[in-house]
């Protein structure tokens, strides 16, 4: 199924229902929900790096054991943990297979794309005891293979899910023996057990379509904006053949860019209309079109970046009378305490896997993101008396932050989020 910015209905609504054809719970209301929505980030100029923002935050700076090699692919942690995190980005969930050992032993981990897995049918008390996996659900990816494979319950791979106490028994279980044992996956998502996640992105979703319609309109309009406009009157039948001969050459005149700069009215009175005129309807100005545009483009990437609480400098917001390193340093001081709750989730998930393998290392702990390795330029000396952010205080922190969400969002956060985000700070800064 080719992807069409017109078939994004259902992102307004995310609908989850049984297939029993396939033995899984749809993601969206035709099941291409996740890779659909990924394809507008991909396009969307403000949501793209919005997302690859957070998700640098997300894997944060370096740490203990990340080239630990934990897959038969050769994949080390620090690529594990840097597909969580992306995954973690675009849709607060993300998921690890692991393949065991008859001593019940992690032998291999790999990252597996949120977009590729869905829960089995749910029981009767609305709960998913394996995950299937099948590489284009929506049939709507990216990847495009000579042979698409339409999916089937026969085609999709079932795994159970992560539970350390019952790998042996499922071995056993399983016909064929080890061989031909699956292994487990660990699905993680911030809403729930059996329930599908609910991206940053999803309540903002129209302001999405809206910069990715309005990326567009700009292209069309910087690239054709500068043509007149006409409108050929004819009293020739539409399809008439010297008419289609006219509006031929008229198009190859014009070229590729001024396509579509002349609109036919065929079959006009003969009495009223004497000959076949070409009349300008407008001359080509397109300035009001622009301003217009950016001032979309502005509010889109505040609601996007708002949704991930992105400080206005790291979002590329008001950067035209530059800034300096004790503002970059603010701002990260600001961004790793918002995202340090999803560094603590990759952390634990991961560390449940790593426990109970037969690697080297045990557990790992992520690190915030420093500014050194955020710029390839020799960070500039913080001015003398400018506020140290690892000094920051709390009322500093709070009035700061506060001023920073009015600007992005128009109002003030409310009093239960604004104490989330002060305990993050306390956690993670010195004060």
């Amino acid at each position: 199924m080719a992807f069409y910015l017109d078939w994004h209905r259902e992102l307004t609504q995310i609908t989850t229902r049984q297939d029993s054809a396939l033995g899984i719970m749809r993601w969206g209301a035709d099941n291409s929900f996740p890779q659909t929505l990924k394809n507008l980030i991909e396009q969307s100029p403000s949501a793209k790096p919005a997302v690859s923002r957070t998700a640098k935050f997300l894997k944060g700076g370096q740490f203990k054991g990340e080239d630990t090699i934990v897959s038969p692919y050769g994949l080390t942690l620090k690529t594990v943990v840097s597909i969580l995190a992306e995954d973690y980005a675009t849709f607060e969930a993300f998921a690890i297979h692991s393949n065991w050992n008859l001593n019940g032993e992690v032998t291999g981990m790999n990252p597996m794309r949120i977009t590729d897995c869905r829960f089995n049918s749910f029981d009767e008390l609305n709960f998913a005891s394996k995950i299937g996996y099948f590489r284009n659900f929506g049939r709507n990816s990216e990847v495009k293979k000579t042979i698409e494979m339409v999916p089937t319950r026969g085609k999709m791979k079932w795994f159970d899910r992560f539970n350390p106490s019952a790998v042996l028994r499922q071995i056993e279980n399983t016909e064929g023996g080890i061989g031909n044992y699956n292994g487990q996956i660990l699905y993680h998502t911030e809403t729930g057990h059996s329930s599908y996640p609910i991206p940053p992105l999803q309540a903002p979703i129209n302001y999405v379509l809206s910069d990715v319609e309005n990326s567009i309109l700009i292209r069309k309009e910087t690239a054709t904006g500068f043509i007149s406009s006409y409108l050929l009157k004819t009293s020739l039948d539409a399809e008439d053949a010297n008419l289609v001969a006219l509006e031929n050459a008229l198009d190859r005149a014009q070229g590729a860019r001024g396509a579509g700069k002349i609109i036919t009215m065929a079959g006009m009175d003969p009495e009223t209309l004497t000959a076949t005129v070409l009349e300008e309807i407008g001359a080509g100005n397109n300035s009001a079109i622009i301003d217009s545009a950016t001032k979309t483009y502005e509010l889109d990437s505040k609601v996007i970046s708002g949704a991930y609480l992105i400080p206005p400098i790291l979002a590329g917001a008001n950067q035209t009378t530059g800034f300096s390193s004790a503002e970059l340093e603010e701002a990260y001081a600001v961004f790793n305490a918002v995202t340090q709750g999803g560094r603590d989730t990759i952390e634990q998930q991961v560390n449940r896997v790593l426990k109970n393998g037969v690697f080297d290392i045990k557990e790992i702990k992520l690190n915030k993101l420093t500014l050194d390795m955020e710029s390839n330029e020799e960070a500039q000396p913080t001015p003398e008396g400018a506020p140290d952010a690892k000094k920051m205080t709390v009322v500093d922190f709070v009035a700061m932050y506060v001023e920073k969400w009015e600007k992005v969002n128009g109002n003030i956060p409310d009093p239960e989020h604004l104490m989330k985000v002060v305990n993050l700070f306390k956690d993670n800064s010195d004060v």
